[in-house]
Formats: C-alpha cells, structure tokens, sequence
C-alpha cells in the first residue's frame, strides 16, 4: 500500500504514534526509554524546532501531539525516530530494526477534535489498567503538567485543554473509543460517528 500523501501545516497539530517491530515490548525498562526519548527529543529540536503538547510512552508504543511551526513534520520525525531507534538498539544490544514501520500521522483540524483526542493520548495508560488517574502514570508529560514540572523537553503547558479537570479520568466508552481510533486512521482526523464531540 503506497504511503499517504503527506499534509504539510504550521497550523494544525498532528496526531503521531510509533509502535515498535512485531508490537514487541521494550526490552528495555519504560524508565530508561523514558529517558532514551527525552534525549532524541531534545536534539530533534535543535534540528526542526516543534511545539510538543503531549508525550505518552507505552511498553511498545508511544502517542505524540505535535505542531510543526515550519510545516516540516517529515524532517523532525525522521531525526527523532532515528535517533530514538539508535539509541535503544545501541542501549539494549539488539541488532534489528526498533520500529515496525513508519510513523502514523492525523491532522486534527477541529478544536472540539482536538480536546477528544487530547483526552484519548492520555488516557492510553487507563485504559490498559497501569493507573487509576492518569495524572498518575510517570512516562506522560501529563505527570508532569499535574505537578508543574518539567519533563525533560519542551512541552506547551496548556492547548485547549485543562489537564486539571477531573474528565481527563473518565474514560471514553467503546463507541467513542471505536469512532476516535478510526479517525486517527485518517490523514484529517475525523470521528466515525454521529456524535459532535
């Protein structure tokens, strides 16, 4: 399948996410790829500046909520991925490749989209049962916003959404969960459901 054509924005933020090859978890401790993250971040920056709003690291997985000021989404990413994969693969002593495939990316054009989607990135940890709120989950930039830290690299401090109110905890239902991870699919992020969030 031909990859899709890529939508070029300074406007908009992207929906990102990365799984590792064959869905594998880390073989690495989620505190050291916490760490192994942080640092590809912080020289990916130096390269292609972006305006991070969320980060979250999942065992084989991560979701990144991402706008790119000079509309250059493919050059940040390709150098994060890069350096992220080198530095695990050196770090864990594997030889193959770290990520399964390229990254995935939605445009989320909407402001009430993107409050559901923001909400969806963070509960990730939730819904797989890690954490009982999800301020509460230590490989989220949401850990750190809740306790006025910071993680390590840049990360804007609010969007649209208040980190601080207690909906960030209520999960989604399926109907919601099912219409939000369709969209995602989606180069413009749109909810397969007749619902208006």
């Amino acid at each position: 399948m031909p990859r899709k054509p890529l939508i070029r924005t300074d406007l908009y933020y992207y929906h990102i996410t990365t799984r590792s090859n064959h869905k594998e978890w880390f073989s690495l401790p989620l505190s050291m790829v916490w760490q192994i993250s942080t640092n590809s971040f912080l020289k990916a920056l130096k390269e292609n500046p972006v305006n991070i709003a969320q980060y979250v690291l999942m065992g084989n997985h991560y979701h990144l909520l991402v706008q790119t000021p000079n509309s250059d989404i493919d050059k940040f990413m390709y150098f994060f991925n890069k350096t992220f994969s080198m530095n695990l693969r050196k770090l864990s002593g594997q030889i193959n490749r770290m990520f399964g495939s390229n990254y995935k990316w939605s445009v989320i054009y909407e402001r009430n989209y993107l409050q559901t989607v923001y909400r969806y990135i963070y509960q990730n940890p939730l819904r797989a049962g890690l954490v009982k709120e999800c301020y509460n989950y230590p490989f989220s930039t949401l850990y750190y916003h809740h306790r006025n830290l910071q993680p390590g690299f840049p990360v804007q401090r609010k969007i649209y959404y208040d980190v601080n109110e207690p909906s960030i905890n209520t999960m989604l239902d399926s109907e919601d969960l099912n219409a939000i991870r369709t969209g995602l699919k989606k180069t413009i992020f749109k909810p397969n459901s007749k619902r208006r969030y």
